[in-house]
């Protein structure tokens, strides 16, 4: 698998953060796919697990912190496979479009609920959303977000998302890497 960019070889970073089963950690994850969804590369981080005085000292901008700072942007500089668009699963993790020179976009299913306890950790007037619909009508529309001061990412990208979403759930990557982390932690103890 070579490096790739917005040429011909086009791939979709999915970006998320997942709470360990024993609860007392986080692990980032990134899955790159090709335009029909097929996998390129997966990598995940060790759990990160925050000691009893950084969970009062961070309140509630410890999990953003963590996804942001500690997993999402090393992940995504460990890639091989360079994507043309980050796809995150977490409103927060938006954030890390500021240190990386990849366009990053937050997805949901249109008419999904929102929630609140993440969107208070960023400040909902630097987030700018709108409608995408599936090109063949075979996937529920997507509210499309991105973070403030990178509001041309949408534009940027727009043809590549297109395409995938042509082919595939952009929603569904995010489910297997959750399936994925499951089964790491089943095979590892180091992974709960």
């Amino acid at each position: 698998m070579s490096s790739s960019t917005m040429g011909n070889n086009k791939v979709i970073g999915f970006l998320s953060l997942y709470e360990t089963i024993s609860k007392d950690g986080y692990l980032g994850a990134i899955l790159i796919t090709d335009m029909y969804g097929i996998p390129q590369e997966f990598r995940c981080t060790h759990p990160v697990k925050p000691t009893m005085i950084q969970k009062p000292l961070y309140g509630d901008k410890l999990e953003p912190y963590i996804g942001i700072s500690l997993c999402g942007v090393p992940l995504i500089q460990s890639l091989q496979n360079k994507p043309a668009v980050m796809i995150v699963q977490k409103e927060y993790l938006l954030e890390v479009r500021k240190d990386i020179d990849i366009p990053v976009i937050f997805i949901r299913k249109a008419g999904e609920a929102i929630d609140i306890k993440y969107n208070e950790t960023i400040d909902n007037s630097s987030v700018r959303r709108e409608r995408m619909d599936s090109p063949t009508g075979s996937f529920q529309p997507l509210i499309i977000s991105t973070f403030y001061g990178f509001q041309d990412d949408v534009t940027e990208i727009r043809a590549v998302i297109e395409e995938a979403f042509k082919n595939f759930d952009l929603i569904e990557p995010f489910e297997r890497i959750e399936k994925s982390i499951e089964v790491l932690s089943k095979q590892h103890n180091r992974f709960q």
